[in-house]
């Protein structure tokens, strides 16, 4: 009887087999390594590209903090200007203001009304004298509430008194003055309306 040894036959295939899975195990830590190197690199790549955007727009906050900190000075030297402008508008007033009020108040003075004293204090202004009539106060009287230059006029006190001879209305009148004043002019028919103009 013919007798085959099969031993050497299956422990070449059992190697076989542990060789191909041998194989098999290498393939895949090699694909497992690979995959994670290009998903690292692609993480990097991401993280790079963030980091430069985070950069890029460090620098626009930057420049626009720069554009707003101009703007702000240009602002804080326009509020400067003004408010020079508005000392010199005040002190050129300061200095015209009285002598347009004294030229109106001259053109309102009736003949018979004369003034003995004027005092201005503050805004508030005080007219003392003589008239011939208490109709002449009325009118002289009527005249600084219709002037530009004067507000919340009031007749203090009227006083008869005579003179030589000559009867003679004394008074008081107070009023506020605006040496600075608006005048409002009508427009034309069919235009805008009230015009501000500086008397």
């Amino acid at each position: 009887m013919i007798r085959i040894n099969l031993l050497p036959v299956r422990v070449s295939k059992k190697k076989e087999a542990g060789k191909q899975q041998l194989i098999f195990f290498a393939l895949a830590v090699v694909f497992a390594l690979v995959c994670n190197y290009l998903w690292s690199s692609n993480r990097s790549t991401e993280l790079a590209a963030r980091e430069d955007k985070v950069k890029r727009t460090k620098v626009e906050i930057a420049q626009l903090e720069k554009i707003i900190g101009e703007v702000k000075n240009i602002k804080d030297q326009q509020s400067a200007v003004k408010d020079k402008l508005a000392v010199l508008d005040k002190l050129k007033a300061g200095r015209q203001g009285p002598v347009r009020m004294l030229d109106d108040l001259a053109s309102l003075i009736p003949r018979r009304v004369w003034l003995r004293k004027l005092e201005e204090k503050n805004g508030a202004v005080t007219f003392e004298g003589s008239a011939g009539t208490i109709e002449d106060v009325s009118l002289f009287l009527s005249g600084l509430k219709k002037s530009i230059f004067f507000t919340n006029t009031e007749l203090r006190k009227t006083t008869a008194k005579n003179d030589k001879k000559l009867k003679l209305v004394e008074f008081l009148i107070t009023a506020t003055v605006n040496y600075t004043p608006t005048v409002q002019v009508a427009s034309a028919p069919g235009g805008g309306g009230a015009e501000a103009a500086n008397h």
